[in-house]
């Protein structure tokens, strides 16, 4: 019946009627409040479970995991980081003035840097889940970036040491009698090798013609395998190497288990696990892509780079986040990583070399190939000295990797380090007597990435400036909504907003009644003093039994 009408009388309800008018009360009036109740907690359980389990965690530890076909997969697969060899030459200027003993120093020039991109694939990738490893066969490619170098390596000149030439004479120098160093002597005069030679840039880093390197390459082809040398070919050269590396354990993830079968650097001396040492093992230590996560910033984090034969230690510097905006460590070399001291450097028998030099020879043919830092930064001084030029700087040549911790993935990493000849001579072949018993700087150059591709980029932003903040307001925001509406719903069980009504015909009036009401009412003041004609009440319209 609609309020303004005249009502019309009806019998009173029996008590079971009442019962049931009571219960459809309770379930169509107070529902809604049920159900508030029920999606408030429903919300509120959701905004404790993602507290308690992160979902943001969660997400990372599913892209970081390597399956076939998952992200990381595709990222290992075909490395998106921009790695660049950056590569400086010494132009050596005053070489006649030198020879004929005008000069008592060798004056260097620095010239770069030539600028390559080195486009790193992984092929043949497996994984295998039992034993908890992953092995696969990199390969690396240069690309010459010409607007990021300094000029066309094949437009510049430079007078440099004849590096076939100083490199064999020294190794003969070591390994064979006065006899056969004559005659090597006279065999260099007699084919015209210079102990200096003009060349261009182009030529040192990647092959230069010499006769002495076509007539061992001729005699002994299964020791020198190449007719033109070059120190970046030599680097890069081609090689199928394999590499297995461990996913199974979370404290060592992505660290080697073995280069080309071996857990160590066999030109370093390693023979097995039991005999090895720090200098020579590679089982545990990193490659430089991808890191374990969480690691203590006392962990020392070691690198193995095949073109550098040795391993690189580099110790936490700081904690800093000056230049992408989120937490990352920034990982230093040691300073004493050449040092003969250090652990890092295997002990030599013979023809010890200053400090600050390393000894690499057994990767290169023999060949007395020495690494150092960047203008022998950090080496014996007494070397140094013998040159105009050198001009070591620790900001510009430290090596340095940026890491972020909790999930173990690169941001920005420096490798620097400076390819030298260690110079030695024999009586019986005295044309490196000039430089004997020095160390000639050739070039030195840095492998470097100034920061994430943009993909990755994108995903750390997410999960450490966006993501969490975010993930916060949503569980705030599941919590206050889940409250709310549970207080409210509780509230409207014990304050409804409908009263049961009982109809007075004689004051044709709306008044409050208890079972024998038979009719609801909006419990708000202007529906109780003035109710409005939009208001409708119903009413029992039937005779009921008693």
């Amino acid at each position: 019946m609609v309020i303004g009408k005249v009502p019309i009388q009806h019998a009173r309800a029996s008590k079971g009627r009442m019962s049931l008018i009571k219960i459809q009360n309770f379930t169509v009036y107070k529902r809604q409040s049920f159900f508030r109740i029920l999606y408030g907690a429903l919300l509120a359980i959701i905004g404790i479970v993602m507290i308690a389990i992160n979902p943001i965690e969660l997400i990372t530890n599913h892209i970081l995991t390597i399956r076939e076909g998952s992200f990381l997969y595709h990222v290992w697969e075909d490395l998106p980081y921009e790695i660049c060899t950056e590569t400086w030459v010494y132009n050596y200027t005053n070489v006649p003035e030198y020879l004929s003993g005008e000069d008592k120093v060798l004056k260097l020039q620095e010239i770069g840097p030539f600028v390559y991109r080195e486009v790193r694939t992984n092929k043949n990738i497996t994984i295998d889940s039992d034993r908890g490893v992953m092995t696969f066969n990199p390969n690396i490619e240069l690309e010459f970036i010409r607007e990021k170098s300094i000029a066309d390596p094949k437009d510049v000149e430079l007078h440099m040491p004849n590096v076939a030439v100083i490199a064999m004479s020294t190794l003969f120098a070591d390994k064979l009698s006065y006899f056969i160093n004559s005659g090597v002597y006279y065999s260099i005069k007699t084919i015209g090798s210079q102990l200096f030679r003009k060349m261009t840039a182009d030529e040192i880093l990647w092959g230069y013609d010499d006769n002495i390197v076509k007539v061992v390459n001729k005699l002994l082809p299964g020791w020198i395998d190449f007719q033109k040398l070059g120190i970046l070919d030599r680097i890069y050269a081609k090689k199928h190497d394999e590499i297995e590396v461990e996913l199974g354990d979370i404290s060592k993830k992505f660290t080697l288990n073995e280069w080309n079968g071996s857990p160590g650097i066999i030109e370093q001396g390693f023979k097995d696990l039991n005999t090895s040492t720090t200098c020579n093992r590679i089982k545990g230590v990193y490659e430089g892509l991808l890191y374990a996560p969480n690691m203590p910033t006392d962990r020392v984090i070691e690198i193995h780079r095949r073109a550098a034969c040795r391993i690189l230690p580099f110790h936490f510097q700081k904690q800093t986040d000056e230049k992408f905006g989120f937490n990352y460590y920034r990982y230093t070399i040691d300073r004493t990583a050449y040092d003969n001291t250090s652990e890092y450097v295997c002990k030599c028998k013979y023809n010890c070399l200053p400090n600050g030099f390393v000894d690499i020879g057994n990767c290169y043919y023999g060949f007395p190939i020495v690494l150092s830092q960047p203008h022998m930064l950090d080496a014996d001084p007494v070397q140094r000295s013998y040159y105009e030029g050198m001009n070591p700087d620790p900001e510009k040549h430290v090596s340095y990797l940026n890491i972020v911790p909790s999930i173990g993935v690169p941001l920005s990493l420096q490798i620097s380090m400076q390819v030298n000849l260690a110079v030695r001579m024999s009586e019986g072949n005295p044309i490196t007597e000039p430089i004997k018993d020095k160390i000639l700087p050739i070039l030195w150059f840095s492998l470097s990435c100034k920061s994430p591709p943009p993909k990755i980029l994108t995903l750390l932003n997410l999960r450490f400036k966006i993501g969490p903040p975010l993930l916060i307001t949503v569980e705030i925001l599941l919590l206050i909504i889940g409250a709310v509406l549970g207080i409210h719903g509780f509230y409207r069980i014990y304050k409804p907003r409908y009263r049961l009504v009982e109809y007075n015909p004689s004051h044709t009036e709306l008044q409050e009644g208890d079972y024998k009401n038979n009719a609801f009412i909006r419990n708000d003041k202007a529906y109780k003093d003035e109710p409005s004609e939009n208001c409708t009440i119903t009413l029992l319209s039937t005779q009921l039994p008693d």
